[in-house]
This record gives C-alpha cells, sequence and structure tokens, in this order.
C-alpha cells in the first residue's frame, strides 16, 4: 500500500486529467530532431518505449509497492508491516484521513505479503464465517489468480497451502494446494462493515486470518504460532520510486530497472512476442541494463526519456479516451473487466496505474464516473440528482453496493453529517414507482424527507471539476458481469444536473432548497 492509493483502489485518476495532454520530457542534448533519420530513429523508439513502459509498469509499481510496505517490522494497522504477517485496517476512514486514497467505508483491509522463497506458508480461514469476506491473492504482474473466501468462485474457507511455481513436496493432510506463479504475493483481504458500533464484530473476523510457515504448522491449533515481534518497533516506512522516476534520476533507467524485474520474475509464455522486439530492437529484457551499458544511441535515449517522463498524462488522456468511447453506452459511467488481463498490456497498465490492486469481476467491479449525463464534469457549483430507474434501483449484487463521493484529491469530502457514501445498508427512501433518487448537492436539502438520500459534495467554482463518484458492486453474476462490461445488462445510475424549476431536464425532481 502507498500513500498515492490504497487497494484495492479502482481509476483514482484526478479530475484534473481532463485537461491534460501528452506532455515531452526533457530529451537528449546530442539528439537533433531536424535530422531526418535521427527523428525517424526517435520515432520508431519512441512507439516502441511506449508499449514496453506500459508492459513493465504493475511489474515495477508492485515491486515499489511492495518495498514501501514492508519496509516497517511491524503490522501498522495501515495495510504495511514485515513480509508473511497480516496488517488488519482497524478503523473507517473519514474527511479528516489524508493518508491513503480512495477510503473504503464497504469494508475493512487485511493486507500481507507473502514470499515463498524460504518455503511453503499456509493460509488459514475459519470455516462457517457468515460474514462477506474475501483474501485476493495477486502475482508480481498484478493478476489475481486466486480468491478465498465469500465470492462466487472463491476457493472456500479452509486450509491451503501456497507453494511456488514448481514446488514438488507432499502436501499434508488437511491442507488444499494454492500454486502461485512466482514466489511473491499481495493479499489484500476484505471484509464487510455495516456501521461503526460494528468494527468489533469485524475485527473478530480478521484475526481469524492467519499466515503459518509450513514448519510451523499445527493442524490442531490453528492460532498457536505467532510471528515473533521485533525488540524495538520501528514502524519508519521508507519511500521508494519507480527506477527513472526517483529525484535525479535519467527517466530511461526506467527501461534497466525493468530488466532486473524481468529476470526476478520470469514474464509467462504468452509474453514471448513483445519480449522478442524489445530485445531485438532497444536491448530491454530480462537482466538487461541497456542504458547503464551505453547501448542506445542518443536518439533512442531522447525518446526513451520522453517516454517516462510523458507517461502520467499520456496514461490519464489515454483512460479518458476509453471513458468517452464507452460514455453512452455504460450510461456515463467507466467500466472495464479487471484482475486478469492476458496480452491486454495497455489495459493491465492502466488499472495498475489508477485502480492498483483490483479483483476479478466475480469478486467485485467498480464503475467510476466523473461527468454528468451531459458530458460535463462534475463540479461542486451544481447540485445533482443521480437517479436510478425502478429496475436499477437494486443493483443485481448477492452482496452488497454503495456510492462514495471523492473530491478531487481521491479522499472524502467534510459534511455536517459525516456521510461519504450511501449503501444497501443505508436507510434510503425509495420513490412510489420503486426508482431510487440520490440528492448530491453541497447543502442538505431543506425536506426532512429527503435528507436520507442526501450525499453531500464539496462547494466548487463551476469552472473546477470538483469530484467524482464510484460504485462498488459486490457479487455480481457471470450474467450480470458480462451485461454490465458489454453495456447490455444492468447499467449505474443517471448522472442528472439541477436546472430551472428546480428539476432536472429529464423531468425528474430535484431536492428541496
Amino acid at each position: 500500500m502507498t500513500h498515492r492509493r490504497v487497494v484495492p483502489l479502482f481509476f483514482a485518476w484526478l479530475a484534473a486529467a481532463l485537461s491534460l495532454a501528452v506532455l515531452a520530457g526533457p530529451a537528449s542534448a546530442a539528439y537533433d530532431p531536424g535530422d531526418p533519420e535521427q527523428k525517424a530513429e526517435y520515432d520508431a523508439t519512441f512507439a516502441l518505449g511506449v508499449e514496453a513502459y506500459e508492459y513493465g509498469f504493475p511489474l515495477l509499481d508492485m515491486d515499489r509497492t511492495f518495498k514501501i510496505s514492508t519496509s516497517i517490522n511491524w503490522p501498522n494497522g495501515r495495510g504495511a508491516g514485515p513480509v508473511n504477517l497480516f496488517s488488519h485496517f482497524r478503523k473507517l476512514a473519514d474527511a479528516k484521513d489524508r493518508t491513503v486514497v480512495l477510503p473504503n467505508s464497504d469494508t475493512l483491509y487485511s493486507m500481507a505479503w507473502l514470499d515463498l522463497r524460504k518455503g511453503p506458508m499456509v493460509i488459514h480461514t475459519k470455516k462457517g464465517t457468515k460474514r462477506y469476506h474475501v483474501l485476493e491473492l495477486l502475482d508480481p504482474w498484478t493478476e489475481n489468480f486466486a480468491n478465498i473466501g465469500s465470492p462466487r468462485g472463491a476457493r472456500p474457507d479452509g486450509n491451503y497451502l501456497v507453494v511456488k511455481k514448481n514446488w514438488k513436496g507432499k502436501v499434508p493432510k488437511g491442507l488444499k494446494l494454492i500454486r502461485s506463479p512466482h514466489d511473491r504475493i499481495w493479499i489484500i483481504g476484505r471484509t464487510l462493515v455495516f456501521s461503526k458500533k460494528d468494527l468489533p464484530n469485524v475485527y473478530k473476523v480478521q484475526n481469524t486470518f492467519r499466515i503459518v510457515p509450513l514448519k510451523k504448522w499445527n493442524p490442531k491449533r490453528p492460532y498457536a504460532y505467532r510471528y515473533p515481534k521485533p525488540a524495538k518497533v520501528d514502524q519508519t516506512r521508507n519511500e521508494h520510486y519507480i527506477p527513472g522516476t526517483g529525484p535525479g534520476e535519467d527517466p530511461a533507467s526506467y527501461f534497466d530497472g525493468l530488466g532486473a524485474l524481468l529476470k526476478r520474475f520470469t514474464p509467462p509464455a504468452r509474453d514471448r512476442a513483445i519480449l522478442d522486439e524489445m530485445k531485438a530492437t532497444l536491448g530491454i529484457g530480462p537482466g538487461l541494463t541497456p542504458v547503464a551499458d551505453g547501448e542506445l544511441s542518443d536518439p533512442q535515449l531522447a525518446a526513451l526519456r520522453d517516454v517516462v517522463t510523458g507517461a502520467p498524462a499520456r496514461m490519464q488522456s489515454g483512460l479518458l479516451s476509453t471513458y468517452f468511447a464507452e460514455f453512452d453506452s455504460h450510461n456515463g459511467w467507466l467500466v472495464a473487466r479487471t484482475g486478469t488481463y492476458g496480452t491486454d498490456y495497455k489495459r493491465r497498465a492502466q488499472i495498475a496505474r489508477f485502480g492498483l490492486g483490483a479483483p476479478l469481476p466475480n469478486v467485485a467491479v467498480y464503475p467510476v464516473a466523473l461527468m454528468d449525463r451531459n458530458k460535463s464534469p462534475l463540479t461542486g457549483a451544481k447540485r445533482y440528482v443521480v437517479h436510478f430507474d425502478p429496475d436499477q434501483a437494486k443493483p443485481p449484487v448477492k452482496f452488497f453496493w454503495s456510492l462514495t463521493l471523492y473530491d478531487n484529491d481521491s479522499f472524502f469530502v467534510d459534511n455536517p453529517i459525516d456521510r461519504y457514501l450511501v449503501n444497501d445498508r443505508s436507510k434510503l427512501k425509495y420513490n412510489e414507482d420503486g426508482s431510487l433518487d440520490i440528492y448530491v448537492q453541497p447543502n442538505q436539502p431543506t425536506d426532512p424527507d429527503q435528507v436520507s438520500n442526501w450525499l453531500p459534495s464539496p462547494a466548487g467554482d463551476a469552472a473546477q471539476p470538483a469530484f467524482r463518484l464510484t460504485m462498488r458492486l459486490y457479487g455480481l453474476s457471470a450474467a450480470g458481469i458480462k451485461g454490465l462490461i458489454d453495456g447490455t445488462g444492468w447499467q449505474g445510475p443517471s448522472i442528472l444536473p439541477c436546472g430551472p424549476g428546480n428539476q432536472t431536464t429529464s423531468g425528474i425532481p430535484c431536492a428541496a432548497e
């Protein structure tokens, strides 16, 4: 976990990205763009460099997150701690909490990193746990390769032996095997919270999650092992940077860092085509350091530097283009299939950049909206009705759903009633026809009957995008997932701005002022 975002966090880009253009970084002083041959070499390198950057970004960002998260020697209650030990979140965020972005008030997280190099580990979850919970297992490439707990398709609670891909030992009786693609795993646990008063009950479930070395495992006493606490607790987390992005670093060194991690975490066979092209053209590959070795020409170095320095704006712009392209088919929401990516490296990089740790759709889907139905940015200078038609008002989920509002910096908005989301556990009032209206506006409705459906937004200037909305949908069926993603099934509610006559252009009444 990082100060930049929390997982599973999904699509946490700044709304200011709406106005960003692709920015070019500093070119090499020796590169002459006026020379046709050099310019052609630059252009060819830049095009492949973008592909290489997107291919490697999830791997490098996961490694950065691992180093920051495990740089303390005892769990801090905010997701960080030593390897092979859970760090449980113990409180829900509020508007004063500026530690992590995209805070979640539906679940409490339980984070852990497994290091299998010293041997297999046992994961224990208590059978018979009725409260919604899931342990999501991610490999270094951000692939969600296994889940344990409540979701459809997840492995049932119990005892699991987690081993490296080529492990050849014998599985002890009572343990079920999970074979990991790599020797490093990120576990993101989520446990449902009903309210602040419910937190002690959540702690009880979190405390049943265990990670035990196989050599210390006692099937009759699953809670006997205790991770050794250090004599001196140090919870000062060290900052780490993706290679090429740290202070004073050559941006092109990103690709040398990629070479080191490609050697550490062997790419799957399906990646052979892009790996062969990167190696043959630019000398980028497992264990290779073309920048440090001085193997690249000045135009090539200039192009790779520009690829790295321009990446944040380029990725934001690309994701925004996707949003616009699918806006109408998803009723103004951006929806993506996450958790597994095949050779869709662009989509994998976008999800890693804006929602590192996103799970498979059978665990959850997170639609996001930056604009109202008229394709205007959401701003605190306007009032909105988020309208669920009668057939939309109860999203087709098995477990729970929510609608959360975040400000332009990805945090909760301070408001007099400390309400940051509405969900299926809220005391919402439905209309007589079964539809549902959520009133998104800075000021509290004057009609007391509408206050329960009020989601406070930040007051702001109409010229500045001020907030965005995120839905969380836990427990969609296979058909529900397909229909949501391809636009043929249930879709998110309409976000309608209020106009003259205290109603939307669709005639939906707005909240009383």
